[in-house]
């Protein structure tokens, strides 16, 4: 039993309660040396205290030493007496190894199980791989994780790392120092770097101070024909790494790789809608397509905006039920029918269908969808472009019209349509066929090109087979005017245009024209001749001068005794040289200029005018001229028109006529002053033989009445103008006369007179006279106390002038012109304030009644300011002043 217990693979001691080693076999001799101890020495302090615990309690103690890089699973058996225990060890090397493995794979596990995971979570990549370097950094117990990415240029880009310095993340390493790294793509397999060269490695890199690093591993993240970069650990503590490390790093490259392709895949995707988004919106017509079930999976924003007026991310993911009030009824109907037609039978429809837009408009769309099929062949839904063909349907309609109407347009004008075809002679007719030719239309369509020409009139066919001859070399229009034979042998005149076509290879192949009915033209051409050399003889007689001028007046055509009037010749106006406008006498432009300005202003209007014109020699001819105002279809002024003759010899014997009517006037004038003096004596002679003042103060006021119409027919035989009286010079004479006829002298009441240089009609100057007179009589009897001092005061002037131009021809043309002279009257005296009790508008004196009769008279106003004087302003008008200012 000693010898068996001696040579036991097994380490067998036997150690005293205490700790003493009492026996060891030669295998136990291992535990002795590795505890460095002997027999009858004391075992370490871990193993003592297992000892006592064992004998204490007398049951059997298991405990694990751990020999060299052996493992050893030891039990303590206590002895019946409880003095010593016997320690026997089995070697578990193996089984421990084998469990330390599964518990890094399923630590590995755990943590691709963790970056797996955080790939389908993470979108984005960087933080994806920040993620995994940690969890490699804490899994495989290192320092420092990086991942390097290659560049095109094969250098490496420092993408982020665990461990290292912020400054080295984003650095580019070239290529010829990331030896490791290129070895690692190079050799497309892991690189274990146990002893690690730190100059061609870590510095070489340009990555310093990182000297405690003692061991590296590099695998490749990517496939091999299309590497993304390295994956790459290091350690300052670990001697080498394990195979199971290495896988392990692996399948952790390989996570990244998926990632990244994934990512590329996803990018690639999202371009690719993001193109086709893009495509669909610039298609300038709607478009959508739908799954089976008809809800709308995609559409471009001019199908979201302009059918269902709704924003385009609304539309997706919803059916055409859901979406029944932004769709039209009409086309949700067609959907329904027409789409689940074509999704049973497969292809692609198309039809057409007016749609109310949601703009609410209603257009024409032409319909083209389509079936679309998934992968694996079965039906996935349908795809629908409509084309908005509204404005072509409506440009249809018009031609279709236009034809017509271009039809019935020929046929009524009197029009024939040709097109002959030159490789075959054969030709075509349409318009006013037999109405024209006396052909029918069947037998016209049988007309070749050479039957056309041969129904020329053959003194004209030589003439214009030439000019077709140069059309069709040249490729120039033709236009020729010729005559035409009908059916019956009869010719009428033609207007032909045309133009010869040429297919591709530039050769003539077709004759295209318009012939038209222009014998009526003819003959009236021909009468217009005859007119025109009729109007050139009344002309050449008339002694006038015909024109034509444009908007400006400037002459565009002058015709007649042009020289003989003005001593110029027709080039010389026509030319620019002369301007007629230099010939007009100054007097005479204003109104001639002002009745042109209005006859501009009035479309078709006529206009008489007379005046002086200066000739060439000096001498001085008086014009009547009658212009018309000529306008287009728009009522635009086109051009002036009209003719001019010589009135000198008339306006001479005018004047002679006007100095003998002048003479008599003042004649009568003469006459009436002198009647009426008579009779102003008359009255004061029978005023004498009355005592009572009352009819005494009747007879002188009558009296002064009569001498101030007396005086107005004295100024007017006095003036060279017997129409018109200078008024400043009668109110002098006019007031002298009742100061005279009152015995006032002007020591007491001082009179002033403001007056312009007014002339005044005899119509408005013999009322205002008499009305003055009644003012002023009036002033004199009662204003002024005997003796009383005061003051009279009578001012006339001038408002601004009106020129009006008057019409006296009964076709409303302007004949001549008036000026307007508006007045005012202000009469005033400081004398006795005006009695409040008289209403002055309804005076029951004389006087007064006739003051207000004879200003509504002269259609004139008045007004009484009454205060510290008396003051009575009249306003009126003294029309029919011709040039007289």
């Amino acid at each position: 039993m000693e010898e068996l217990l001696l040579n036991s693979p097994s380490p067998i001691l036997r150690i005293e309660k205490e700790g003493v080693i009492l026996y060891a076999n030669k295998a136990g001799k291992l535990l002795l040396e590795t505890w460095k101890s002997e027999v009858g020495e004391k075992v370490p302090v871990k193993i003592q205290k297992t000892v006592r615990k064992a004998t204490l309690k007398k049951k059997p103690e298991f405990v694990e030493l751990d020999v060299g890089e052996k493992t050893y699973s030891a039990t303590l058996i206590p002895s019946a007496d409880g003095k010593y225990i016997t320690l026997h060890a089995l070697d578990v090397t193996f089984s421990k190894q084998a469990e330390k493995k599964l518990n890094c794979i399923d630590r590995h596990r755990e943590t691709l199980a963790q970056i797996a995971e955080l790939a389908l979570k993470t979108p984005d990549l960087r933080t994806l791989m920040d993620n995994s370097l940690t969890l490699i950094a804490t899994t495989l117990d290192v320092e420092y994780c990086k991942i390097l990415k290659l560049l095109p240029d094969g250098n490496f880009l420092f993408e982020t790392g665990i461990g290292w310095k912020i400054e080295d993340i984003g650095r580019v390493i070239k290529r010829d120092t990331a030896s490791v790294a290129g070895y690692t793509v190079l050799s497309k397999k892991p690189l274990l770097i146990e002893d690690l060269n730190r100059k061609d490695s870590i510095e070489g890199m340009g990555l310093k101070e990182y000297n405690r690093i003692k061991t590296g591993i590099s695998v490749l993240i990517g496939s091999i024909e299309n590497p993304y970069g390295v994956l790459a650990v290091h350690s300052t503590k670990k001697e080498k790494f394990t195979k199971e490390e290495t896988y392990f790093l692996n399948d952790v490259a390989f996570l990244i790789s998926l990632t990244i392709e994934r990512d590329r895949v996803e990018g690639t995707l999202r371009d690719k809608i993001h193109f086709l988004e893009t495509l669909l919106d610039t298609i300038p017509a709607p478009v959508f397509y739908t799954d089976k079930g008809g809800v709308y999976r995609g559409c471009n924003e001019l199908f979201a905006r302009m059918i269902l007026g709704i924003p385009k991310e609304e539309v997706t993911g919803c059916s055409t039920d859901e979406l029944s009030e932004a769709i039209p009824q009409e086309l949700g109907s067609a959907y329904r029918r027409v789409d689940r037609q074509l999704l049973q039978r497969g292809g692609s429809q198309i039809y057409e269908s007016k749609v109310m837009c949601s703009d609410g408009i209603i257009r024409q769309f032409l319909f083209n969808k389509a079936v679309y099929r998934n992968l694996n062949g079965t039906v996935g839904g349908l795809v629908g472009v409509m084309l908005d063909i509204t404005g072509r349907k409506r440009t249809e309609e018009n031609l279709v019209k236009s034809e017509e109407r271009y039809r019935l347009a020929t046929e009524q004008t009197g029009q024939l349509i040709y097109e002959f075809d030159l490789q075959d002679g054969h030709g075509e007719w349409a318009g006013a066929v037999t109405e024209l030719t006396g052909y029918s239309y069947n037998e016209m369509q049988d007309f070749t090109y050479y039957d056309w020409l041969d129904h020329i009139h053959p003194e004209e066919r030589r003439r214009v087979q030439q000019e077709f001859k140069k059309c069709w070399n040249t490729g120039e229009k033709f236009n020729e005017e010729f005559r035409f034979r009908r059916k019956d042998g009869s010719y009428f005149f033609v207007e032909n245009k045309g133009v010869y076509l040429r297919n591709e290879e530039g050769c003539v192949c077709k004759a295209l024209g318009v012939m038209k009915d222009i014998t009526e033209i003819k003959l009236s051409s021909e009468k217009l001749k005859e007119s025109e050399e009729l109007y050139r003889s009344f002309l050449q007689n008339f002694k006038g001068i015909s024109f034509k001028m444009d908007r400006d007046f400037v002459p565009l055509f002058l015709e007649g005794a042009v020289e003989e009037i003005t001593g110029y010749a027709e080039e010389d106006f026509i030319s620019g040289r002369i301007s007629l406008g230099e010939l007009i006498d100054p007097e005479d432009r204003q109104i001639l200029d002002i009745n042109r300005g209005k006859m501009n202003c009035s479309p078709n209007s006529i206009v008489e005018n007379e005046y002086r014109l200066r000739r060439k020699d000096g001498t001085v001819r008086w014009v009547h001229e009658l212009i018309h105002n000529t306008c287009d279809a728009s009522g635009e002024n086109e051009f002036i028109q009209g003719y001019a003759y010589d009135i000198t010899q008339k306006k001479k014997a005018e004047e002679t006529l006007a100095k003998v009517e002048a003479i008599g006037m003042r004649e009568i004038h003469h006459r009436i002053k002198n009647n009426l003096q008579i009779v102003s004596s008359l009255l004061s002679l029978q005023a004498d033989k009355f005592k009572d003042k009352d009819v005494i103060e009747a007879f002188r006021e009558s009296e002064n009445r009569v001498i101030s119409m007396s005086i107005i027919h004295e100024e007017l035989h006095k003036s060279e103008d017997t129409t018109n009286i200078d008024f400043a010079a009668y109110l002098r004479k006019l007031t002298s006369e009742l100061l005279y006829s009152y015995k006032v002298g002007n020591e007491k009441v001082r009179f002033f007179l403001d007056v312009d240089n007014v002339f005044l009609g005899i119509d408005t100057a013999i009322p205002l006279g008499i009305i003055i007179n009644e003012l002023f009589s009036n002033s004199l009897k009662y204003a002024f106390l005997k003796s009383a001092e005061g003051e009279i005061r009578i001012s006339l002037y001038r408002q601004p002038e009106v020129l009006e131009l008057c019409s006296t021809s009964g076709r409303g043309q302007n004949t001549g012109s008036v000026v307007h002279s508006s007045f005012t009257l202000v009469y005033s005296d400081n004398g006795g304030r005006f009695p409040e009790n008289i209403d002055f508008k309804n005076p029951e004196t004389l006087g007064l009644q006739l003051v207000n009769a004879l200003v509504e008279q002269l259609d004139g106003t008045i007004e009484l300011e009454k205060g510290g004087e008396t003051k009575f302003i009249i306003r009126f008008d003294d029309k029919g002043l011709p040039g007289k200012s």
